[in-house]
């Protein structure tokens, strides 16, 4: 009988533990085109223009970047900028696209790719690990932090 509550109890923590959320142990950065007068941003207004909801912040246009949905990076960003799961996220651009209220931001399959495309785009807004930081981008701050 002992045997058997022990069996459940740990049954039990496993299940439990698979749906724990797991914490997103990439750091990151958001970035901007090295010409961008943008130094210092908030993430409730980072959130709104990778969410569709604003397009610009402090009068510079922005076009958001995100990386593929299965990208460690891009859970980490949407956790800790978001405020939610990549699959929130994405139900959250399925009614949009349906109901004709606008398009998700266009997705790259690296930090590289992000770099590559916010260099050579002024008004790009993307995020990247904090270990691919290079001088063609520039890190901006959010809620006073570089590295998220």
């Amino acid at each position: 009988m002992m045997r058997r509550a022990v069996i459940a109890l740990i049954y039990g923590i496993l299940c439990f533990a698979i749906f724990i959320p797991q914490a997103t142990a990439i750091d990151i950065m958001v970035v901007v085109n090295p010409s961008s007068s943008l130094d210092e941003v908030t993430a409730m207004d980072v959130s709104k223009v990778f969410m569709g909801r604003m397009a610009d912040i402090e009068g510079v246009k922005l076009e958001p970047i995100d990386q593929l949905s299965n990208s460690a990076v891009r859970e980490a960003f949407s956790e800790k900028i978001l405020g939610r799961n990549v699959r929130k996220v994405k139900d959250y651009w399925k009614k949009r696209v349906f109901s004709g209220n606008g398009e998700p931001p266009s997705e790259l399959n690296n930090d590289a790719k992000v770099i590559a495309y916010v260099a050579d785009n002024p008004g790009a807004i993307g995020y990247i690990a904090v270990g691919s930081l290079t001088d063609k981008v520039k890190a901006v701050g959010v809620d006073g932090k570089t590295e998220w």
